[in-house]
């Protein structure tokens, strides 16, 4: 018999992919756009560091709410996780709208910012069926 359920199943897919996706703000998203050649999305987000410490941040706490480290009592992890992950999607839907000439890593970070919100919006609903 697994070790893992459901829940925890689909909280440790969403926070690999959160965490991949904040690894993809520093692949190229366009081409040529910068001084020095290639843009990364850390390079064309001016505030970077929030969507990467909020998809951080949720992709942690159901990692570790996977993992069964105690801790956060009577704290909803995955409610609270399935509001911060699309922060990663939006920032990345808002500059490929806004984008030409792109490349792998643009739609690199719009998968993996994507499949993160479905898996965390899965394990939400997982968790509020008990």
């Amino acid at each position: 018999m697994s070790r893992f359920g459901a829940l925890e199943r689909m909280e440790i897919l969403a926070a690999v992919l959160g965490g991949l996706w904040c690894g993809s703000l520093f692949l190229p998203w366009f081409a040529g756009a910068g001084p020095d050649g290639d843009l990364t999305g850390a390079g064309v987000i001016d505030s970077w560091w929030l969507p990467l410490v909020l998809v951080a941040v949720a992709s942690g706490l159901q990692l570790l709410d996977a993992l069964s480290i105690d801790g956060f009592g009577a704290i909803p992890v995955p409610a609270i996780s399935t509001f911060l992950m699309p922060a990663g999607l939006l920032y990345t839907g808002l500059f490929l709208l806004a984008g030409d000439e792109l490349m792998y890593g643009a739609w690199t970070a719009l998968g993996l910012s994507a499949a993160a919100v479905v898996f965390s919006a899965m394990a939400w609903i997982i968790d509020r069926r008990g």
